[in-house]
């Protein structure tokens, strides 16, 4: 048992200190150790960090949460960055700011309250912490009459009853004594400890001393705060009373440490001290000095010193967390400016991430999860340190410019945007139009469609200057311009489109006003062995609401149809139908209806959308018959069916896609992290974070044999269900970064291959199979780098990937006797052809296939046409010529306004002279490519009369070059609207994936913006 009662006989180190504080209240007090959750706020989207111990708990003060024991104690990892509390810039200036810190506090949910919880309090002080209880103050609430709240005298009379002279109990108002969680919710007052930290006042000095608590003054600080969770403040701004009282208590870690070490300074304690040895050592700088800027010359060096060491815990303790700087602006930030000054002020590049081991081995033994991903940590500071290089060494002049103008633009990574630097310009001019701190959805569109930001660029910028982005209307200005593309071929589209906005704003509207539904019932299928296939009961429900289009109806009767659109939008009290959530696409179905005429033969209404809205599922139904044929009105039961065959596509390929997951985690000993998924009946696809590591074929080939392994073992898909506090206890969890996840029903997706090292455990709403056998197999089907350290997997499972390998099998078959007849020296015209066609059809079509097989497939033949050339007596002109000849004799002007074409006989030749193609085609704008010799060319030709301020040769060459990082240049003597070339770049094995990237940009380019 600890010994409350026994005095410090030395000076404890931060562990011990720690520790005291942990075993003083789980030891001799019951209260349960809950360990420290992530700095990545888990289930709460308004804060960028976890800022004070309460955040885990913020739930159980709402009320929608169970606590987790009835007395709790923690020390909970804090970081704050900017806004009312410490500012970034402030941090190093003097010896107590930073921007991560730890703090230390004991709850009571519903159990002691004042009285205990200061006695608490102070017993530890002048206890175990051997604090002279002459050095200390205390506040209370000193009442406030617009609140109608009168003063805490409750707590005035516990502190004089525990010894405290009233000249040392000190009442305040709601700015220092009232603590609140927001503008609304649980509140109360508090009482705070403060300490002096000049020891040896006597009597006459205390009124004196008294006057400088709460005055911002460092010599008296406040220590400890406790706060009396006992009201709630409405969204009136009234007050009333909670059922239940709560006690939620913070002291500052740095600051106790550096009182019980003697020090003036946070800085000066065993908490940052290793790390200054550290800097010294491995930079042979001057030892730190503890001097401050107003103090000594060499201020400069120590407040780098302080800095440096303070943001090296930050960043160690976010990376360990799972944040990334990809998704926090603020982070990035900080990791910039611990880069600068270790290469700047120490002459050390790489400082920063050789202090991490120094980190992990001072917060380690409280913070395991630092010490267990010290090497991940390490590894994401060297990326993120290699980008931050590449970036400024590729900073054009325009950026140089507007970063000497706006330095806060070092933060975001967006050099490498072409359009960046007007499009901020622009941002500038405007920023001061735009309503609420928002940016509108039109100028969001603006960003894309003149400047080609993308969705993630302008969120980047918008919270690097912290607003808010319109990105429904920026969505449905995206939507509104694809559809007009598509007008010249589908007349009437955009006015169907003004329907289907229409629809949507209605579908919010009533929502609003229904009850929400019960949708627990899509979790409820069983699995037929026999048939081995799923089946999802029939579930009755009665219709809440209903909307025929964008009408509001009570029953269908007297409806016409409409001409464009013609849907019918119902909500049930309870549904069995998947909405599209967690990257899975919704179910489809149908809801059966009963009608009088013919009771034994229901209407069918097809499920085409299923959506969830304000709580509420709406089922979107299309109508092929006159709807004044059905029967239904608001109040009739209904049955709804969901299409299973459709749903276990579905499941198969989500299931598929957290084995994919796991696999890629498995196998890369390296930094992962999940950046999207998508799951729908035809195939899976989920993009990844991979530092460090390019993958190749062979790794392709590995992950599909590895989870065609776990689909031979049989293994169980469990489904468990957990509570935010139950996560945050567990460290083999894989969440999405920056994902928010609700408080309670989360549903843990369990997959274990001991015997294949494969472990896969995912927080997921989606459906699932209940064992990996049901997938049958698994073939990756395509593979692409979407940046410098993200790939996109697609792939495919069950029924989708037999397919896959039928196909295989045919096309393998084939290229196998074609290789024959090439060895044995009977290959024809007509198999040399035929070769060309396999090529382009792997290349260009939609068959799906294996990327491994493709790679090898693709290798195989073009070996045998590069042989081919050096026997043919094809010239180089004729080769270029004919095939050209050919496409514009498939592509007849009045049905195709451009080319745009990649010459794949190029690769078979050591040169091409792209001006051979572009002659021969003068009527319309022309796109033409090649690759020789692993280098890859482009030309464009644009008549004048095609030309215009959105669309001439050198915008539209330059939408396909962004994705190689090609040049664009106009030959000398040339209109760069008429003609304009990309230089040669180096291609690498990503060629095809890269080739199909920049073709879908230069094609989109064209049909936006050339008028036809």
């Amino acid at each position: 048992m600890y010994n409350s009662a026994k005095k410090l006989q030395r000076v404890l180190s931060a562990r011990e200190i720690r520790k005291t504080f942990i075993d003083y209240f789980t030891l001799n007090h019951e209260h349960k150790f809950v360990r420290s959750s992530p700095v990545v706020p888990f289930c709460d989207p308004t804060v960028a960090f976890v800022n004070a111990g309460m955040n885990q708990f913020k739930s159980v003060f709402l009320g929608t949460a169970a606590a987790p024991h009835k007395r709790v104690v923690n020390s909970q990892k804090c970081v704050r960055v900017g806004g009312k509390h410490n500012d970034l810039s402030v941090v190093g200036q003097d010896g107590y700011h930073h921007t991560f810190f730890e703090m230390l506090g004991n709850w009571s949910f519903g159990d002691y309250f004042k009285r205990e919880a200061c006695a608490l309090a102070l017993e530890l002080l002048r206890g175990p912490y051997n604090i002279d209880m002459g050095r200390l103050y205390v506040t209370y609430f000193g009442g406030d009459k617009v609140l109608g709240i009168p003063a805490d005298m409750e707590c005035f009379e516990i502190w004089r009853s525990l010894g405290f002279p009233t000249e040392r109990i000190l009442p305040f108002g709601c700015k220092d004594n009232f603590w609140e969680m927001g503008a609304t919710g649980p509140c109360g007052p508090c009482t705070e400890i403060h300490i002096d930290h000049i020891p040896g006042s006597g009597p006459s000095a205390v009124k004196e001393r008294a006057k400088l608590v709460n005055a911002g003054h460092a010599d008296l600080t406040e220590l400890w705060n406790l706060v009396f969770i006992q009201y709630n403040r409405n969204a009136d701004g009234s007050i009333t009373q909670l059922p239940a009282k709560h006690v939620d208590t913070g002291m500052g870690f740095e600051r106790l440490t550096a009182i019980l070490q003697n020090k003036s300074s946070n800085y000066d304690t065993d908490l940052f001290t290793p790390l200054f040895d550290g800097i010294q050592s491995l930079a042979k700088a001057p030892i730190y000095g503890g001097s401050f800027p107003d103090s000594h010359n060499a201020a400069l060096l120590d407040t780098s010193y302080r800095i440096l060491a303070d943001h090296t815990r930050m960043i160690s303790v976010c990376l360990a967390d799972g944040m990334l700087p990809d998704q926090n602006q603020k982070l990035r930030r900080v990791l910039r400016k611990a880069f600068n000054i270790s290469k700047q002020v120490f002459a050390h590049e790489n400082l920063l991430a050789e202090l991490i081991p120094i980190v992990a081995e001072t917060l380690g033994d409280a913070y395991p999860e630092i010490a267990s991903k010290q090497q991940s940590v390490i590894e994401l500071i060297a990326h993120e340190q290699d980008v931050y290089k590449h970036l400024c060494a590729s900073s054009s002049k325009a950026f140089a410019e507007v970063l000497t103008e706006f330095p806060k633009l070092d933060d975001i990574d967006l050099m490498e945007c072409p359009g960046f630097v007007p499009a901020y310009r622009e941002f500038q001019v405007q920023r001061s139009n735009f309503p609420n701190n928002t940016i509108p959805g039109d100028f969001l569109y603006k960003l894309t469609d003149t400047y080609g930001l993308s969705e993630e660029s302008f969120l980047k910028l918008a919270e690097l200057e912290n607003m808010n982005c319109d990105l429904e209307r920026y969505r449905a200005e995206l939507a509104v311009a694809k559809l007009r593309t598509k007008q010249p071929l589908r007349n009437g589209v955009a006015g169907d489109f003004a329907m289907e906005q229409r629809i949507a704003n209605a579908q919010a509207l009533l929502t609003k006003k229904l009850p929400a539904t019960d949708n627990s019932h899509k979790y409820t299928y069983s699995y037929d062995v026999a048939n081995e296939s799923y089946e999802i009961p029939v579930l009755k429900s009665r219709v809440l609401g209903m909307l025929h289009n964008e009408t509001e109806v009570s029953n269908t009767q007297g409806e016409r149809l409409n001409a464009k659109v013609d849907t019918l939008s119902i909500v049930t009290e309870a549904s069995s139908f998947y909405y599209e959530a967690g990257g899975q696409q919704s179910d489809l179905g149908k809801l059966l209806v009963q009608t009088k005429q013919k009771p034994s033969e229901p209407h069918q209404l097809e499920v085409l959308d299923v959506k969830l809205l304000n709580g509420c599922v709406v089922h979107v139904c299309g109508l092929s018959t006159p709807i004044e044929d059905l029967e239904l009105a608001v109040g009739d039961e209904i049955q709804l069916e969901v299409n299973a065959k459709h749903r276990q596509l579905n499941m198969c390929h989500h299931t598929a896609t957290h084995l994919l997951n796991a696999a890629i985690r498995s196998l890369f000993n390296k930094v992962t992290y999940q950046v999207s998924s998508q799951v729908n009946s035809e195939l899976c696809k989920l993009e990844v974070g991979l530092l460090g590591k390019r993958i190749q074929k062979s790794d392709v080939q590995h992950i599909e044999d590895l989870i065609n392994r776990a689909i031979c073992a049989a293994s169980d898909v469990k489904v468990q269900h957990l509570s935010a506090a139950d996560v945050l206890q567990q460290n083999d969890i894989t969440m999405i970064p920056g994902e928010v996840y609700p408080e309670h029903g989360l549903r843990l997706i369990n997959v274990q291959c001991p015997e294949l090292n494969l472990s896969s455990k995912e927080l997921c709403c989606g459906t699932h199979v209940r064992n990996t056998k049901e997938l049958s197999s698994f073939c990756i089907i395509n593979l692409k780098q979407t940046n410098r350290a993200r790939f996109a997997f697609t792939a495919v499972a069950g029924d989708a990937a037999e397919n896959v390998l039928k196909t295989v099998a045919l096309l393998r078959h084939r290229v196998d006797m074609l290789e024959e007849q090439f060895q044995s020296d009977k290959l024809t015209n007509a198999t040399e052809n035929e070769l060309q066609t396999i090529r382009h059809n792997i290349l260009h079509s939609s068959i799906k296939l294996p990327y491994a097989f493709k790679m090898d497939t693709l290798e195989r033949i073009n070996d045998m046409l590069r042989k081919l050339k050096e026997t043919s007596r094809t010239t180089l002109k004729e080769f270029v010529e004919v095939e050209m000849r050919n496409l514009l004799l498939e592509k007849p002007l009045d049905t195709n306004p451009y080319i745009l074409h990649y010459i794949t006989s190029s690769a078979l030749v050591e040169e091409i002279p792209l001006q051979r193609a572009t002659k021969l085609c003068t009527d319309r704008p022309i796109l033409v490519v090649s690759m020789c010799n692993n280098i890859v060319k482009a030309r464009c030709c644009v008549p004048k009369n095609c030309t215009s301020e959105r669309f001439n040769a050198t915008l539209w060459l330059q939408s396909f070059a962004k994705t190689f990082g090609g040049q664009v240049a106009t030959p000398k003597g040339q209109n760069a609207e008429l003609m304009c070339n990309m230089k040669g770049r180096k291609v690498n094995t990503q060629f095809e994936e890269q080739l199909e990237q920049a073709m879908c940009s230069a094609q989109a380019y064209a049909k936006s913006h050339l008028d036809f």
